[in-house]
This record gives structure tokens, sequence and C-alpha cells, in this order.
């Protein structure tokens, strides 16, 4: 196994006249050791509870995959990840991994909801990882992402090559130190763009602009952008965000990291198998509110999750690509006119987020209770019952195979009028509260008092006797805490 195992060595014998530790805070001291003397040398270091707040503490790059045993896209990354250590040893970089199914205090505590997750810790801050999943790309994330924040620019003609040399860059003219500052802490938190800065008078003359000022060099729509704003951290960010990706972006699977994960937050996808002339002035006209993309209709993955048949296009849908993901769609046919008023309407808003809901089920008597956004509230939210909720996704691997265990688990507690086993399609039903960031995400509604954001993460073993040990150690209904269960 890849995995640098941080509590296998034994205490050594006590030596006389010496005061000897606790065993307990011993072994931790020497898992801690053994992590330590791992960090840089080309492997996984295994982390744990004990071990992870002194390793992210007190080193400056920690790249950390959360992951469960079960996990095939994590079995696929192993080796590659593994890879990636090898190839940075001797840097200044640690690769590690932490079982989220036995950590299951850290995972929750760095909001892992699927796996694999990975998080680059900088300076013991966490940061979302939104590099690749081969050798390649991780080594060429890391680098980006630990390597100086900014290149140093001697004249107008590095400042030219490093323009030309990448789709986006971004360039400061500075004359002190603490407009550098400034414009590198933009950079340093910047993994998606490389910066650059010059101090070189006749540079910035030749770019057209005075210390200080910052240039955005794009290979697409204008072709640059200054930055004329107040010389700080904030509006040097904003102003980087809103012009770095094309006013209107052409969906696919290369850009889905930088439409989901972009500082703006907010999305207006256009469904269309057309062009669509007037988006681009539309686009221009809020640029740095929301991210525009087009998408057609072969993107089957994303029309599902927006709740969008092919049959609805053209569709115009506004997405918060935070928190629970709230969807905004326009009703009417998308015209110039229609799109500019709905685009209004939100930003005002004055618009309602849409939840969308399958008919209930008739009948719904099964093992596995069937549930849609139309019935959760009745059947999750019974406070006389304790709920295990599987949300899925019918083209979801991992669901597959969980399904004929999951099965079984409600034919053991089908006689159990206080326990319900229940699943739910997470593409075709939607409920306020309930975030579902990955398929399966399993939720457990434990009776009495509950909302369909206070749902307990399940992040146990996927055994027939896991959820049934979890489920009669956490039920709070009467019948649920019976001694025979």
């Amino acid at each position: 196994t890849h995995r640098t195992t941080l509590y296998y060595l034994p205490p050594p014998p006590p030596l006389p006249h010496l005061v000897i530790m606790h065993a307990a805070s011993f072994v931790g001291l020497l898992a801690l050791v053994a992590a330590v003397a791992a960090a840089g040398d080309g492997t996984v270091v295994s982390l744990t509870t004990s071990t992870f707040d002194e390793v992210i503490s007190n080193n400056e790059f920690v790249l950390v995959e959360f992951f469960a045993p079960w996990c095939g896209h994590c079995k696929k990354l192993a080796p590659e990840y593994k890879a990636a250590a090898e190839a940075l040893k001797g840097e200044n970089i640690i690769l590690a991994d932490v079982d989220a199914t036995v950590e299951k205090d850290l995972g929750s505590k760095f909001g892992v909801r699927g796996y694999p997750t990975l998080k680059l810790f900088k300076n013991g801050e966490a940061t979302e990882y939104k590099g690749g999943r081969t050798k390649d790309t991780i080594v060429k994330y890391l680098n980006k992402a630990t390597g100086p924040p900014a290149t140093t620019l001697t004249d107008a003609a590095s400042v030219t090559a490093f323009a030309e040399a990448n789709k986006v860059a971004v360039v400061a003219f500075v004359s002190d130190d603490a407009d550098l500052k400034a414009f590198e802490s933009v950079a340093s938190a910047d993994e998606d763009n490389v910066f650059g800065f010059t101090k070189d008078a006749a540079a910035a003359e030749a770019n057209g602009v005075t210390a200080p000022a910052v240039v955005l060099f794009k290979k697409f729509d204008e072709g640059k952008n200054t930055f004329d704003g107040k010389f700080d951290t904030a509006a040097i960010k904003d102003f980087v965000a809103a012009n770095s990706l094309p006013l209107v972006i052409p969906f696919s699977m290369d850009v889905v990291g930088k439409i989901f994960q972009s500082e703006v937050g907010k999305v207006a996808f256009f469904l269309s198998n057309d062009e669509v002339p007037y988006l681009a002035d539309i686009a221009k006209e809020n640029k740095g509110k929301l991210i525009f993309t087009v998408a057609d209709s072969s993107n089957g993955r994303l029309n599902s999750h927006l709740g969008v048949e092919a049959s609805d296009f053209p569709k115009l849908l506004i997405l918060e690509t935070s928190g629970q993901m709230k969807k905004y769609p326009l009703d009417a046919a998308p015209t110039a006119e229609t799109v500019k008023a709905h685009i209004t309407s939100y930003l005002a808003g004055e618009l309602k987020p849409t939840y969308k809901s399958e008919a209930i089920p008739s009948p719904n008597d099964g093992p596995v209770t069937t549930i849609v956004g139309k019935n959760f509230n009745d059947i999750v939210l019974d406070e006389s019952k304790d709920v295990l909720l599987e949300v899925y996704a019918p083209w979801c691997g991992h669901c597959k195979k969980l399904e004929p265990v999951y099965n079984q688990l409600g034919d053991e507690f089908k006689d159990n009028e206080n326990i319900v086993i229940a699943k739910m399609d997470g593409t075709a039903n939607e409920v306020e509260g309930l975030n579902a960031r990955g398929f399966p995400t399993i939720k457990f509604y434990p009776a009495g008092s509950k909302t369909a954001a206070s749902g307990k993460d399940y992040q146990g073993g996927r055994e027939l006797d896991d959820f049934s040990k979890y489920i009669k150690a956490n039920a709070k209904s009467a019948a649920g805490t019976k001694d025979e269960l």
C-alpha cells in the first residue's frame, strides 16, 4: 500500500530515573514523529485526528486527500497520488491522506461530502484543490499553487513575453513594496491564473499606465483590461475574477472547475443548441456580477443536474454555486428582452429559487421508502420517526453498488414502524435546506425536532452490518431504542 502507517511504532522500555509519559500520549508523539519524518520524502503521509493539526500547522504546504477505502475513484487516484508524491520528493510540499470513514470528525470539520475530496493547506489555511487527478496535473497544480505568487519581470520586453506565453496573464506595475504586497496577496490566493510584476517605469509607460497599476492580458474578448479601482487586495481580486474568463464561456468538462468555483459565485446558464447572438452584450453589461456560459443538449450530466430536459431548450437558468446551489429559471421564452429582465430581477433580489420534485409515488410501501420533494417534510421530518435517507443519482456507480445492501437494510427494519429506510433521486428532486454535494449522500434524521438541514452525515461503512449498528446506536424513537434492536 502507498500509505505510511503512523501508529505501529512500539514505545521503548522504561528507563530508570526518567518520568514516564502516559502510554497514549507517548504513542501519539511517536505517530507525530513518524508523520514529520515521512513528510517530503516521496511518500504519502497518512494522517489521523491525533497527528493532523501538528502536521498541518508545522508545514507550509500540505495537500490532503480525504478518502474512503471502498471508493472506486479513490482507488483510481491512489497510484497517481503516490507518483505525484514521489515526483515532489525533496520539495516543500507534503502529500497526505485521511481515511474519512475512520476520522469522521476531520471529514465533518472540512466539509467532506464525497470521495475523494482534496484540500490544499497553505500555512494552515484550507483551500479547495482545483487541479487534475493524474500525476502530471497534480504536480503542475501544486508547483503553481506553492511557488512564488508573482514572477519578477524586469522590463517591457519581459512583460510582453509573459503576456504572450499565457492565455491569461495578470501584471502589476508598482513602485513600492506596499502595493506589491497587496498584489501578491491576490496572486497567492489565485490558483488559476499567472501573475507577474515589474517596478520598471519604462515598462509601465510602454503599456499605457502609471504605477501603481494592474493590466490583465488575455487571448480573448477585449485582449486586455486595465484596473482602475482602489489599489487594494479586495478590489484587485474582484477585478481579476470579473475579467479572467471569457464574457460567454462555451461549456465543457474542461471549464467546469472555473465555472463552478469562480469567485463570482453566480452562473447564468444559457441552454441552447443554437447561437445566442445577443448574449455577449448582456454578459458585458453584467461583467463581475454573473458568469455566463452556453451549453448544448449533449451535456447530459449538466442538464440532469440543472433539472432541464433537451425538450426544454432553449432555456435560461441562473445558478448560485455556493451552498445548496439554488436555481432561478426563466419561465418565459428567452429573448434579449426577457433575459435582461430576468437578470435584473435576480440581481435586485426579487426572485425566489425553485425546487423540483417528481410526483409522489403510489403505492410507496416497499422496504425502502421513496422520497420526492413533495413528500419530504411529511416523511423525513416526521418527529416520531428515525429516518436514514440516501440521496442518489441514477447514473452513479457507487449508488448502484450500494443498492442491494440498502434494500437488505430496508428489509431488516421493514417491521419497525418508527424507523424508515428511504431514498431520493437527487437529480430529480430538491428540498430547501438539504445540501447534497455528491452521490450518494447519506443522512440520518433522528426522531425529534428536525429540519431538512439538520440531517447528520453518515460516514460509516457501506456493509449491511455497518448501517444496522449505526441505526441501532443512534435511533431516538421509542420503538427504535428497544433492547431487541
